[in-house]
């Protein structure tokens, strides 16, 4: 859920997330459609915040849903993954190989950013 905010917020929030405005008893906020697997929350939250802050805005996300972080807290875990995905772009020999990373990490739906 997101509170607030400017109109260009809200239009990141709904091209990157899929969030819905709704009004509330102090103005809009913005959440994600009832229903959606835990994983869709945490790949959409994960995805809008990254956008939010690429766009200068702040923004505090639940560790339970950012997709980057692990369940224990562990980060780590995140910097090893992203590690693997520059080592195999590193070693690609083809533009395909670079492009598949690529696709992994920028994908519109599934990627790891916006």
């Amino acid at each position: 859920m997101a509170i607030g905010g400017t109109e260009q917020a809200a239009d990141i929030l709904q091209r990157t997330g899929g969030f819905l405005t709704s009004p509330g008893p102090r103005g809009d906020y913005h959440r994600l459609p009832h229903g959606l697997p835990i994983e869709q929350q945490r790949l959409k939250a994960t995805t809008a915040s990254h956008a939010l802050l690429a766009a200068g805005h702040s923004v505090h996300l639940d560790p339970a849903l950012n997709m980057l972080a692990a369940p224990d807290g562990d980060r780590d875990a995140a910097l090893r993954y992203l590690t693997q995905l520059a080592e195999r772009v590193s070693a690609a020999e083809t533009s395909s190989e670079v492009a598949e990373v690529l696709t992994e990490v920028a994908a519109p739906v599934h990627g790891l950013l916006p």
